[in-house]
């Protein structure tokens, strides 16, 4: 019975310290995004010298709690909030200043990754949260943008980080319909702000 206790601990020690060699090996998650999954054990800087930023797409995007007018504010400023997401992500990332190179919509070198995505939502709101007051009202109520992303080895296509976010703020539509496609503007920016912090702290 003892030499049984004693195999069963020394397995479960044994496990333990298999699970703290993976976790020791896994990447920490910034846990800036709703949804953050990283393929890889070791940090960008270990291989990659220079990024290429591409311009976020918005071809089939979600559109909803958006009435006939926002609709052509949004349909005329669609390409203008995409632009500003990726100019934001290369600002910051040139500000950080850990990449050698950062590119937008550059062509694709050796010892390079891709930070590509989708804008797949545009949310107007929904009553109190459409018009600055809904300050605790969850994200799905509020104006907001949702988007897919993710980093890509330039070389191999391997895909190394996946991303999924809501981004809403205090900008609201508190000024009638013309404002919301500015807070969608604005939410852009600070995303793009993020995914910049975002790769920062895992390179």
């Amino acid at each position: 019975m003892h030499r049984l206790f004693t195999l069963f601990v020394l397995m479960l020690t044994l496990a333990i310290s298999s699970s703290s060699l993976l976790a020791a090996d896994s990447l920490a998650k910034p846990g800036k995004f709703d949804d953050e999954e990283i393929l890889i054990s070791e940090r960008l800087g270990t291989k990659y010298d220079t990024i290429v930023v591409k311009e976020f797409s918005t071809k089939g995007a979600e559109i909803t709690n958006i009435d006939d007018e926002e609709m052509k504010l949004l349909q005329d400023a669609e390409k203008d909030i995409a632009k500003a997401l990726a100019a934001s992500t290369v600002k910051y990332l040139k500000k950080h200043g850990i990449f050698k190179k950062v590119e937008a919509n550059g062509s694709t070198r050796s010892k390079a990754i891709i930070l590509q995505g989708k804008i797949t939502k545009f949310n107007g709101g929904v009553g109190a949260a459409k018009w600055f007051l809904g300050f605790a009202a969850p994200k799905s109520a509020k104006t907001n943008i949702s988007i897919d992303a993710e980093l890509v080895d330039a070389t191999t296509g391997t895909v190394l980080v996946k991303i999924k976010d809501v981004r809403s703020g205090g900008e609201g539509n508190s000024l009638g319909s013309g404002n919301m496609t500015k807070a969608f503007m604005v939410q852009a920016e600070d995303e793009g702000e993020e995914l910049a912090e975002f790769i920062k702290e895992i390179y």
